[in-house]
């Protein structure tokens, strides 16, 4: 309102009447103006009968610029809802008497920067739109009478701070504007006075007198009087001690950024904790600080110990392990000569980033053998601890030069934020740094949030002065980051703000355990076009993203926990984030070997990264989306020539089918000849042995036969004994009982007991027989004589067990 009406540069697409209706409203922001009054603003005395209708137009058109809520309609009027921060005129007056405060609380440097800052707003005549309405006229007095009260307060403020030479000019330019303001002439008279012209000072004085006494006929009032009289006796009151430098205009404040060996005059509060690392270091050659996220690791090891290091003239290389900590090593070490001081900058990387369990293996023991020999430094994030047990030599190395870095102290707090801005020429207002340390205490990972709110505070400083104003309006310690990052996301059109999401994305790896870290990665890797290019530029400057030789990073991890946005981006696609830092590196190890078939995705990788590209439709670089098409194509081709392959195996196997039934058929009719053949055999071999069966039996017959007519008693016998041999029959033996009974001299009586016989036997020797009676009892008799040898009846026996082997076993 304070020149033409403008709605952040939209001034041109409002009609007359709504520029005039929306003026109105504002003359005295809410409060309820009548539709008569309106009106009044728009028409004069004579309003057309329409003017409600217009009106209601207008207040439709002004509420779809500003939003349905700016202007409330009520039964008496309408009025205008906009908070008094977003109206130029409103702020005006606010900032002109928060000035006068501070100067009255001899603050006057504030004031004038204030005051400075304030009078910007002004881009000529205010409520141009209403000037002949009368109640516009009325604030429209008011408002140029604050403009130039600010003025010459301005003025005021700068000499009593010591800045007469820069104003000099500003107070013969006002008192020329307005001649008659006697407050003026006294500016310009103690501004000259000031820059050691007192004689310049008394004529103007004079000539103040000349002009009162010919415009209005008055005298100069005491004050003026006053002061001449100061000015003659050279009054040390006049007298102010000079400005001090100007501040510097470069932050001295890292932000999120950790302080480096370049910073080492900026860092401050940890004296005692550099002091014992460099003891450490000197006793054992190594040194590990491990410590919590955002306790300030990075900082002490390098603006804090290499620095120091560095000042005794002894030579730093620091590094820090990335995707290739092996790499990283050889291009810091020289390949010969006197090792340096070697310092490993967020060392979990190796386990957190390294995916190669071989070259994470040999870089630990390269930083082994470097301890043996030269001092080394090493910061470790103390949740990463656990991994180092995994290389024995390295863990005991660790172990011996572990250092645990704690929370800053209170002193520590207040010196590491005052000494900064002391060097920088800037002043803590007080109260800021007890907000401050209140804030951290407790928090031992707020050390970065701390130095980012703190850039963010000088973002918003009065002159040389760090507010506790700025401070919240910063956001604090926990939402000054979050801020920050919200209103670069703000800024950016519907079409950027997806491509700073796949870009802040890339440089976020999800951890093990859940939590964010940090990727350095080269730039080219993310640059998916020249609008990426542009968005990182802009992190760059925001101090949220840092880019040193071709890499770039988060600023700090404190990003991805303080800002919600960030966090539910992680926490939306957790898998997906894992494709895409995974196909990001072997994109680009595939284009740096030249693109080698054997390194593209293939099978289940090659399906799920496919379907999470079709899915999330991310914002891909050139060589990532080169990659994952060439692993299609390699892929369809793959399917393509097995599938060939499958057709081919098809006709082979139908051709084999055939081949197999024919050869099935053959060997079927060849098994039913075969089973015949073997059953023809069977019944032959029957045949046969029947044949020799009966052959052997008509054999044994005719032995038989012939011992019955043969008259020799030995030949006779011996055909009846060999039929009997070849085949024992009731036939055969009838032959051999014939046999004998032809010749008597071969059969013998002998008289035995009666008894029922069950068997008989004879020995071997043919001198003695076996008789078995019935009930078991075995009687031995003598052939010769005839005579009975001996009786024995086993005990409990049976007489199918009453045998000769029984019988000379019981005796």
């Amino acid at each position: 309102m304070l020149g033409p009406l403008t709605i952040e540069g939209e001034w041109r697409n409002l009609a007359r009447r709504d520029r005039v209706v929306l003026a109105a409203l504002a003359v005295h922001p809410g409060e309820v103006v009548s539709a008569g009054a309106l009106a009044d603003a728009l028409w004069g005395e004579r309003p057309p009968a329409s003017a409600a209708k217009v009106i209601q137009g207008c207040v439709y058109r002004l509420r779809k610029l500003l939003g349905s809520h700016a202007i409330e309609t009520s039964t008496d009027g309408y009025r205008l809802t906009v908070p008094p921060d977003q109206i130029d005129s409103q702020r005006f007056e606010h900032a002109v008497a928060r000035a006068g405060v501070l100067l009255a609380a001899g603050e006057a440097e504030r004031a004038a920067v204030v005051l400075s800052d304030v009078l910007t707003l002004w881009r000529g005549r205010p409520f141009d739109e209403v000037a002949d309405w009368d109640v516009a006229r009325i604030e429209v007095a008011r408002l140029t009478e604050l403009r130039q009260l600010a003025q010459e307060s301005y003025v005021e403020s700068s000499l009593r701070s010591g800045g007469h030479e820069g104003v000099l000019g500003k107070a013969q330019a006002l008192t020329a504007e307005a001649p008659l303001r006697e407050r003026r002439w006294a500016l310009l008279a103690t501004a000259q006075y000031q820059a050691g012209r007192q004689g310049e000072a008394l004529e103007t004085l004079r000539r103040l007198r000349v002009v009162l006494d010919n415009e209005l006929g008055l005298d100069p009032s005491p004050e003026i009087d006053a002061l001449e009289q100061a000015i003659l006796r050279q009054d040390p009151a006049l007298v102010v001690p000079s400005a001090p430098p100007e501040p510097s205009t470069v932050c001295p404040y890292q932000g999120l950024k950790p302080y480096d060996v370049d910073d080492a005059e900026l860092f401050f509060g940890r004296d005692d904790e550099v002091a014992t690392g460099l003891r450490k270091l000197a006793d054992r050659s190594i040194l590990a600080v491990v410590g919590p996220s955002g306790c300030g690791k990075s900082s002490l090891i390098r603006a804090g110990i290499a620095a120091s290091l560095r000042s005794d003239r002894r030579q730093v290389v620091t590094i820090t392990p990335g995707l290739h900590p092996v790499r990283a090593l050889a291009a810091a070490l020289p390949g010969q000569g006197l090792l340096p001081t070697l310092v490993v900058d967020q060392c979990e990387e190796v386990f957190s980033l390294c995916p190669d369990a071989a070259e994470r293996a040999a870089f630990l023991t390269r930083l082994t053998d470097h301890a043996a020999t030269a001092p080394l430094i090493l910061s470790f994030r103390a949740d990463r601890l656990a991994d180092i047990s995994s290389h024995p030599g390295f863990a005991h190395a660790v172990e011996n030069g572990m250092h645990l870095l704690t929370a800053m102290s209170e002193a520590d707090l207040r010196v590491a934020i005052t000494e900064p801005a002391r060097i920088a020429s800037l002043v803590v207002e007080p109260g800021l740094v007890d907000l401050l340390v209140a804030d951290v205490a407790g928090q031992p990972g707020a050390l970065p949030l701390m130095s980012h709110a703190l850039a963010e505070t000088w973002q918003r400083r009065e002159g040389r002065t760090l507010t506790v104003a700025g401070y919240r309006a910063s956001g604090g310690i926990q939402g000054a980051v979050a801020q920050s990052a919200e209103q670069i996301h703000g800024r950016l059109s519907p079409e950027q703000q997806p491509m700073l999401r796949d870009l802040l994305l890339r440089l976020v790896t999800p951890g093990p355990d859940g939590q964010p870290v940090r990727s350095r990665l080269p730039r080219r890797t993310v640059v998916t076009g020249p609008e990426s290019d542009v968005l990182i530029d802009l992190l760059i400057s925001s101090r949220l993203v840092t880019s040193d030789d071709g890499v770039v990073e988060l600023a700090h991890e404190a990003l991805a926990r303080a800002w919600p946005r960030l966090r539910g981006w992680l926490e939306d696609d957790l898998e997906g984030q894992q494709i895409l830092h995974h196909l990001t590196q072997v994109a680009d190890s595939w284009e740096s070997l030249g693109r080698p078939e054997s390194e593209l995705y293939r099978g289940v990788r090659l399906a799920k990264a496919l379907q999470w590209q079709q899915d999330a439709a991310p914002v891909l670089t050139a060589t990532e989306s080169e990659f994952l098409a060439a692993g299609e194509r390699l892929s369809a081709a793959e399917l393509h020539a097995a599938e060939e392959r499958a057709r081919q195996q098809i006709r082979v196997n139908r051709r084999l089918r055939a081949a197999l039934s024919t050869a099935a058929v053959l060997l079927v009719g060849a098994l039913i000849a075969g089973l015949l053949a073997a059953g023809q055999a069977g019944r032959a071999d029957r045949q046969a042995a029947a044949a020799d069966q009966a052959a052997v039996a008509a054999d044994a017959g005719r032995a038989g036969a012939k011992a019955v007519v043969q008259t020799d008693i030995d030949t006779s016998v011996l055909l009846a004994v060999a039929g009997v041999r070849m085949k024992e029959s009731p036939e055969s033996r009838a032959n051999l009982l014939a046999a004998l009974a032809k010749h008597p001299q071969l059969v013998r009586s002998m008289k035995t007991e009666k008894l029922a016989s069950y068997g008989i036997q004879v020995t071997a020797d043919g001198r003695r027989v076996l008789l078995y009676d019935a009930n078991g009892t075995v009687l031995l008799y003598d052939l010769a004589s005839g005579r009975r040898l001996a009786a024995h009846r086993p005990a409990n026996a049976r007489p199918e067990q009453c045998t000769w082997t029984s019988w000379r076993r019981s005796h």
